[in-house]
């Protein structure tokens, strides 16, 4: 039987536009086109080498590798228990834990560290470390001391030696808008604690954050966070490094700046306006004044009029009281109706007393020195106290006088060259507060 030729490519190529374009104006007189010869089918074999079957751990255990792992130690924690989070089955490795001076450390785990260990195929500790100290505020600018257990193991042997926290140091930024209280609106926003308390050493003196505070004041601020680094701890709260506040149609502002490079700086406005005070006048922090400076008033226990010469800060038992000025320990211990008393001298005759203490700070004896905002006891109500609260008095050669009227100095202004730098370093975080003031614009917008 002789066969069709087949059509050649245009003539099918033509056919095929035809019948699109009658497609294309109706669904009416379309009709396929004719099959065209396919080729033969051909079967095509071919060899292909098949590699050998990988065998598994269970027949080859020198296959695995050692692994690092960490793990957040939890409340009740055990070593026994944390190893086995781990992966590890290493009972030599407790053996030496429990008898070497260093390596016991590792036995008081504090909840939420964080315990970073290599262990190998066999399930033993190969390594692993461990932060027992904790990291405060100004960690990250002064030498860390040691403070991290480090176990190594060594042809079978072990080895625990102290070492230094390696911390690293981030820009955090925030804006908060009050509601009711500045606690409450941080927390709103996501912002620490932490840094409230920090506001309001900074503003002391310049905001009572317990009357001044509106509804719609808006707070931005800059602030460093600190963390161990390759750990799945928490970061602290490092310093804040520059904060806007507007209170009551009132603009407050701080920065921070190291004038003199030592690491001791101190707050300034924008204007080079140094913040520092040269004492304090909460030296509790955020507590309610409960009683204030006064000639007559009716003594809650003793039940007649007397003068009160001092202040009361109502706050919890176990508050921090701090130092509201450098000076000398002039007197610590009990005083009759002062119950747990701390009395410091300052220069240019001042001296502060601080009453009804419930302990003092870990080392703090007569003569110490201490600086301001240092922590020197904790609030109670020892002596003639009706309540857990702060008697703190200041006075000026031996009289007492109202802290809360009396004029305190500032610090010595800049002079030119520390202005120079003190707009080269503060000019970025002025940039920063005023991005975090277009964020509030573009939320409001939305």
């Amino acid at each position: 039987m002789s066969q069709l030729p087949l059509p050649s490519f245009p003539k099918v190529a033509t056919a095929v536009a035809a019948t699109l374009t009658l497609a294309a104006v109706t669904a009416f007189g379309t009709a396929p086109l004719r099959e065209v010869d396919l080729p033969p089918v051909q079967t095509i074999v071919e060899s292909v080498a098949i590699a050998p079957a990988v065998r598994s751990a269970e027949d080859a255990p020198g296959l695995l590798q050692p692994y690092v792992r960490s793990e957040r130690i939890q409340r009740g924690e055990t070593l026994a228990s944390l190893l086995d989070r781990l992966g590890a089955t290493d009972s030599e490795f407790q053996k030496f834990v429990a008898s070497d001076a260093r390596a016991r450390k590792l036995m008081q785990l504090q909840a939420g560290r964080t315990v970073t260990a290599e262990i190998d195929e066999a399930g033993r500790v190969q390594s692993l470390q461990y932060r027992y100290a904790s990291i405060d505020t100004e960690s990250a600018y002064a030498a860390q001391p040691t403070g991290r257990v480090t176990i190594h193991r060594d042809a079978g042997r072990f080895e625990a030696r102290d070492e230094p926290i390696v911390l690293e140091r981030q820009v955090a930024m925030g804006i908060a808008e009050i509601r009711t209280s500045l606690f409450a609106a941080i927390d709103a926003a996501g912002i620490p604690d932490a840094v409230a308390s920090q506001i309001a050493d900074i503003l002391d003196g310049e905001v009572d954050f317990t009357r001044d505070l509106r509804r719609g004041d808006t707070l931005r601020v800059v602030y460093e966070v600190v963390r161990e680094a390759d750990s799945l701890d928490p970061p602290s709260i490092g310093r804040i490094l520059a904060l806007e506040f507007s209170v009551n149609r009132s603009r407050h502002e701080a920065v921070w700046f190291d004038r003199d490079g030592s690491g001791q700086g101190e707050y300034f406005s924008f204007d080079g306006r140094s913040l520092r005070k040269a004492f304090l006048q909460h030296p509790v922090e955020f507590s309610r004044i409960s009683s204030g400076f006064s000639h007559a008033r009716m003594h809650p226990i003793l039940k007649y009029t007397r003068e009160h010469k001092g202040v009361d800060f109502a706050a919890p038992i176990g508050t921090k009281v701090r130092s509201s000025g450098d000076g000398i320990v002039e007197f610590i211990g009990q005083q009759r109706g002062y119950g747990n008393v701390i009395e410091i001298r300052h220069r240019n005759g001042v001296s502060t007393l601080y009453a009804h203490l419930n302990g003092f700070a870990s080392g703090l004896s007569h003569g110490a020195r201490v600086a301001q905002g240092e922590v020197i006891g904790f609030v109670g109500t020892t002596g003639w106290s009706t309540g857990p609260h702060l008697h703190y008095e200041f006075k000026v050669n031996g009289d007492q006088v109202d802290p809360l009227s009396v004029a305190m100095p500032e610090s010595a202004p800049l002079d030119a060259g520390e202005r120079d730098r003190f707009v080269a370093q503060t000019s970025g975080l002025r940039t920063r507060l005023a991005q975090l003031d277009g964020v509030v614009r573009l939320a409001r917008f939305e």
